[in-house]
């Protein structure tokens, strides 16, 4: 077939040449259009070559390449609290009984607990994301996420330190704070703050998904995917639950402070069996 293509392309060539020599003032005019069709016939009969060719071949079956070559594999995590948690996306109980643990326990080493308003328990950090259990007067609330642990600070990508902090609000008008009052209205008011936090600012406890909305702040919902990719679902409910509740106990001239706890925390208070 490619040898008929080409006998072809030459029958065409020796016409024109024949045309030419006999007539040698029409090659000035229409030089270009001469070129022009020769390679319009070269590209029809190659096409036409090939649907032919595809026609006259048996159907090949593709290969299936095997699901695991196609998996990359998910990164080494570090988790002290107990992996059964991470994996499974149905704690209740297991929540409970922490609850009950959390409450029992007055101190792990230096630390003291059950003092704070919220308390963030810090069980899972795979080297990009941390995920958490945010408890309120030490009852379980709400999921959390936050970056990764740096013994180094990166901008906008290393988590806070583990301490004692108070919440207030930040009253100034930034951005993110007209963003929020647009979007939710009434009942927002100014971002709730993580306040004196060592080389921090602006550490907010809001609204996202993945550690890429967090810029260093603490993200809450009610919902968490533990798989390769770390997420949370269901942000805005837990959000708007967990503003309402905490912006109520500050107008009312409460103080709210929060205690956030690494993983290490897990392993210190004999919890690792849980």
């Amino acid at each position: 077939m490619k040898n008929l293509a080409a006998l072809l392309v030459i029958a065409c060539i020796a016409v024109l040449v024949l045309i030419f020599v006999t007539n040698p003032d029409l090659l000035n005019k229409i030089w270009l259009y001469i070129i022009g069709f020769i390679g319009y016939v070269v590209v029809l009969v190659e096409k036409g070559y090939k649907k032919i060719a595809s026609a006259l071949t048996p159907n090949k079956e593709v290969p299936k390449i095997p699901l695991a070559l196609l998996q990359t594999s998910p990164p080494t995590s570090t988790s002290i609290f107990p992996e059964k948690l991470a994996e499974e996306l149905k704690p209740e109980q297991k929540i409970k009984d922490l609850e009950i643990k959390l409450q029992e326990a007055k101190s792990v080493g230096d630390t003291v607990l059950g003092k704070s308003t919220l308390t963030v328990l810090r069980y899972l950090d795979d080297g990009e994301t941390t995920l958490g259990l945010i408890f309120l007067r030490n009852k379980f609330f709400a999921y959390t996420l936050e970056d990764t642990h740096n013994y180094v600070k990166i901008e906008k990508l290393t988590r806070i330190p583990s301490g004692i902090y108070t919440i207030n609000f930040n009253k100034n008008e930034i951005d993110l704070t007209e963003k929020y009052k647009n979007l939710y209205g009434s009942w927002f008011d100014f971002h709730l703050e993580i306040q004196h936090i060592p080389n921090f600012q602006n550490v907010f406890i809001h609204v996202g998904n993945t550690h890429q909305n967090t810029d260093g702040c603490i993200l809450i919902a009610d919902g968490v995917s533990a798989g390769t990719t770390k997420s949370l679902q269901y942000s805005r409910d837990a959000f708007e639950r967990f503003y309402k509740t905490v912006s109520a106990l500050l107008k009312s001239n409460e103080p709210v402070t929060i205690q956030i706890l690494n993983e290490d925390w897990f392993e210190k208070s004999k919890l690792s069996s849980l």
